[in-house]
């Protein structure tokens, strides 16, 4: 056989089999950014509902924190891409899992007392894929932690609200 007709054959092969490796490749460094932002948005939710059941109800950087950023960060996440507070739901539960009308009353049947649980949620977290070729967004299903309330930032001995302190 002609040896300049059998490279031309090698270039062939080659571009049959490295498209499929190439793809594949890209596939799975996508299923692990794709991970990577699942187990991250489990551990926003589970941080936040930490972080809103310890500190203060009036304190307005649990969200920022949550994603983790600095206390006076307000943009997006530095972790997870295209995440902000804007993406985060946090609710103040009663002892029937309804949600709390009016936490911030401190004073009120219906509000600071009656909270029992804080539940923090991201639905409707979008994915985008960069594989070349293979364009596409993912709606991720929603993750949400509710975990029992503790301090509030009340103190218990005293029963007095402190001024906010960053938690």
């Amino acid at each position: 056989m002609n040896r300049q007709r059998m490279r031309g054959v090698y270039v062939v092969e080659f571009a049959i089999i490295g498209l499929l490796l190439f793809t594949l490749l890209f596939g799975v460094v996508e299923m692990g950014r794709l991970f990577f932002t699942v187990n991250g948005l489990d551990e926003v939710v589970r941080r936040g509902a930490r972080l809103a059941a310890v500190c203060d109800i009036r304190d307005t950087r649990i969200l920022r924190r949550a994603i983790f950023n600095d206390i006076g960060n307000g943009g997006a996440s530095s972790l997870i891409a295209n995440l902000g507070t804007a993406n985060l739901t946090l609710v103040y539960l009663d002892e029937n899992g309804a949600t709390v009308a009016n936490p911030a009353d401190l004073t009120g049947v219906s509000g600071f007392s009656a909270i029992r649980y804080v539940q923090l949620r991201v639905d409707n977290f979008t994915f985008d894929l960069l594989i070349p070729g293979f364009r596409g967004v993912f709606t991720l299903p929603a993750f949400r932690s509710t975990i029992p309330r503790e301090s509030l930032g009340r103190h218990a001995e005293t029963g007095v609200v402190p001024e906010i302190t960053p938690c």
